[in-house]
């Protein structure tokens, strides 16, 4: 691969074959030609032997209708769903777009590029997380995965507020011979081979009206891998062995992010009362 300094407009390869009309707009009015100070450079990834652009189509296409054979460049530091970038690629080969000047001529007004882009988007997302996404019970044998998993979730994003040190390990693996742990369901969203996702909970028998609920201790997705329906398969699965053992209610407390309210809010079947409190026990 050519350093990026070497890579002309016409040598990247778009993972996007649609330009909004509208945020082309928004962009020539900054956009200047003779001064590049404040372009924002285009992220670049190589993903099976071409340069990729990973975002900034919009910027690309303004660039080469100004004339501009090249513009800054940067390598793409994060670790996106490449799965999803190789089929948007596939896609733009079909479609003739193998470059940003192909892009250029692909301009259509907002409404329409909701459609044509968007709305692909949308069935492309669908269809990936439905496939090769499988749920299944945590046990001792999945441990390995597990912290793999727990390490992956620090990679992508911090605050989780423990470690996963020998202790955490220790204790987790303490658990599974834990009579006291009888109660407690664990679930694993595996993808590709890896834990992307996993749901705790447990059953609280009380003999104040003879009843079995069950509390969520836990949910959470890799950020990478969120928006894809693993979240949702993971609640399915626990919900099914919940009815089978006849819980009729699971109780929940809210994350404070805006992200899990959304999750949570979009669980059917679902209402939000009561104040949850944490007390500790010393």
């Amino acid at each position: 691969m050519k350093a990026l300094s070497g890579l002309k407009l016409s040598d990247l390869q778009p993972s996007q074959f649609w330009i909004s009309e509208g945020k082309l707009e928004d962009v020539r009015a900054w956009f200047d030609p003779e001064d590049l100070s404040n372009f924002e450079p285009i992220p670049v990834k190589m993903l099976d032997g071409r340069p990729v652009m990973t975002d900034g189509h919009t910027r690309a296409a303004a660039a080469v209708m100004a004339g501009l054979e090249s513009v800054p460049l940067c390598a793409e530091e994060d670790e996106l769903d490449w799965e999803l970038y190789r089929a948007c690629v596939e896609e733009c080969a079909k479609r003739g777009v193998m470059s940003p000047v192909q892009l250029a001529a692909r301009v259509i007004p907002e409404e329409e590029y909701r459609v044509k882009w968007d709305g692909w988007c949308d069935e492309l997302h669908e269809s990936i997380a439905g496939a090769g996404l499988t749920v299944r019970r945590y046990t001792r044998a999945e441990i390995p995965d597990v912290l793999a998993f727990e390490r992956a979730l620090r990679d992508e994003e911090d605050g989780w507020g423990w470690e996963i040190d020998e202790a955490y390990e220790k204790s987790v693996r303490e658990s599974f011979n834990d009579a006291r742990f009888t109660n407690s369901l664990s679930y694993l969203a595996y993808r590709r081979g890896r834990v992307i996702g996993r749901i705790d909970a447990a059953l609280i028998p009380s003999h104040f009206d003879g009843s079995v609920k069950a509390y969520l201790d836990w949910i959470c997705v890799l950020k990478s891998c969120r928006h894809r329906g693993a979240a949702q398969k993971l609640m399915a699965a626990l919900r099914e062995e919940l009815a089978r053992r006849g819980v009729d209610t699971l109780i929940a407390l809210t994350a404070s992010n805006e992200e899990a309210q959304r999750f949570y809010k979009s669980v059917p079947d679902s209402l939000m009362r009561d104040t949850g409190i944490w007390i500790d026990i010393k």
